[in-house]
């Protein structure tokens, strides 16, 4: 019979993971910056110094309100693929940042190099998502896991209502009806709000802090950010996440044998656009012999992106 450890369950600090959810014009990225904005003041007040990161999809919007708040900035163009998401995760971790606003991440599913586009590249099925799957899980992961507090905005599905205003005048609202995303992401977060086109007020649809789910209709401020921290220090320590995750050998071994798999389908030396995208990264054109797992990465992409055309 197995044998498990029970032990007495204790609140532990938290890294929060906010979601904020709105069609465009709906005030998403300045309420994230807002609440951010907030965390970072409280958490100043407990010792620790630290500067928002924006990870930026929207091009030059991402600059937009950067005389009203103090952050730092990277543009993040295409492919929006999972890994490069979880790359840039990674990457504002070690470079010390506590606080990031990721504007935005339905890229990641619906833009180009994004998970639909993956799925088509690889074949289009339903039994090609077994390919794609994966990746998204492990950006899911790099966001439940990582030790920073995430705000992460989501395009609203856009639909519409006709409306009647006081005079009697007809006119036409613009509605968030879930998430450009894959059905079910706005759950992966500790706290998700719906934030109104028209108004920028923000319903939580789901809190698992509390600390906002008798409220009603919000306009977010810094104070809600510090409200966050407040309930996420409230704990005794960090937990640190136990999951059966592959060695870096085998994951490196796999994403080699998908590369090789790809060249040989796409014809191998014979086929020239394939070598002139594999040869610059690996001169005898064999991908065993890279040893980089981001290289790894990037040359899959670009071999699928080729495969696609």
């Amino acid at each position: 019979m197995a044998q498990f450890n029970i032990q007495k369950a204790k609140r532990e600090k938290i890294w929060a993971k906010i979601a904020l959810m709105a069609p465009s014009g709906g005030g998403k990225t300045y309420s994230g910056l807002r609440l951010l904005s907030g965390m970072r003041e409280e958490l100043k007040k407990i010792g620790v110094e630290t500067k928002i990161l924006m990870l930026n999809t929207e091009s030059s919007r991402g600059r937009y309100y950067a005389n009203e708040f103090d952050y730092d900035i990277i543009d993040m163009g295409a492919p929006h693929s999972p890994q490069n998401y979880v790359d840039a995760i990674e990457y504002a971790v070690e470079q010390g940042y506590k606080l990031l606003l990721m504007d935005s991440t339905s890229p990641e599913w619906e833009g180009k190099g994004g998970c639909l586009e993956l799925h088509v590249r690889a074949g289009g099925r339903y039994q090609d998502w077994s390919k794609v799957t994966p990746l998204h899980d492990g950006f899911l992961v790099a966001i439940a896991d990582s030790p920073i507090h995430i705000v992460a905005t989501m395009r609203g599905k856009d639909q519409y209502e006709i409306t009647k205003t006081e005079t009697g005048k007809m006119g036409v609202k613009k509605l968030g009806v879930g998430a450009k995303q894959r059905s079910g992401f706005e759950y992966e977060f500790t706290s998700t709000f719906n934030i109104d086109q028209s108004t920028s007020m923000a319903t939580p649809q789901k809190d698992n802090t509390h600390l906002f789910e008798h409220e009603g209709d919000m306009l977010l401020t810094e104070k809600h950010g510090q409200k966050i921290i407040q309930w996420a220090n409230s704990g005794e320590g960090y937990t640190i996440p136990v999951r059966n995750m592959k060695s870096d050998k085998e994951v490196m071994k796999e994403k080699q044998t998908e590369i090789v798999n790809l060249c040989i389908e796409l014809g191998a030396r014979d086929n020239k656009e394939l070598m002139a995208i594999l040869e610059p990264v690996e001169p005898s054109g064999n991908p065993n012999n890279i040893k980089d797992i981001k290289v790894l990465n990037k040359l899959f992409d670009d071999i699928q992106a080729l495969k696609g055309e």
